[in-house]
């Protein structure tokens, strides 16, 4: 009895490891912590200078931070690029469709003014009274 308990607790066991191993392969590498980068930064410049060179040991280490940072620095500024860039290009494409829609809206104005300039001109040669003129501009204007 016992000998099965434990053969279910160990395969259980076992699955749970499975699974923490499937998800950690997936998960995206975390970024190394400054203390980590520091420790490789030294034990490859201790591979390059003999531990009695400090000077020449300490000039690897700031080297190789200045580096670290120096490529840090022209990603964010090349990611910064990007985002400006595209920040511009959905600006000027959202101003192309304004600018279609303007010209659109302003034909549409464009033709709603002729057709009423059409109807007073209608009313006038009609000669109509004032309420009636006005009335009849209206429903010229909805009927064309």
């Amino acid at each position: 009895m016992r000998f099965s308990v434990c053969i279910i607790a160990m395969s259980v066991a076992l699955l749970v490891c499975d699974g923490d191993a499937a998800t950690a392969q997936t998960a995206a590498p975390a970024p190394m912590s400054r203390s980590a980068l520091r420790q490789q930064d030294r034990d490859a410049c201790s591979k390059q200078v003999t531990r009695y060179q400090a000077d020449e040991f300490l000039e690897c280490m700031a080297n190789r931070e200045a580096a670290r940072k120096a490529a840090a620095k022209k990603q964010a500024a090349e990611e910064r690029a990007a985002k400006r860039a595209k920040a511009t290009q959905d600006f000027k494409k959202i101003a192309k469709e304004h600018e279609a829609l303007n010209k659109e809206r302003l034909a549409l104005i464009e033709q709603e003014r002729s057709r009423r300039a059409d109807c007073k001109k209608q009313a006038a040669d009609q000669k109509l009274h004032f309420a009636k003129r006005l009335r009849f501009i209206e429903k010229c204007v909805a009927a064309k």
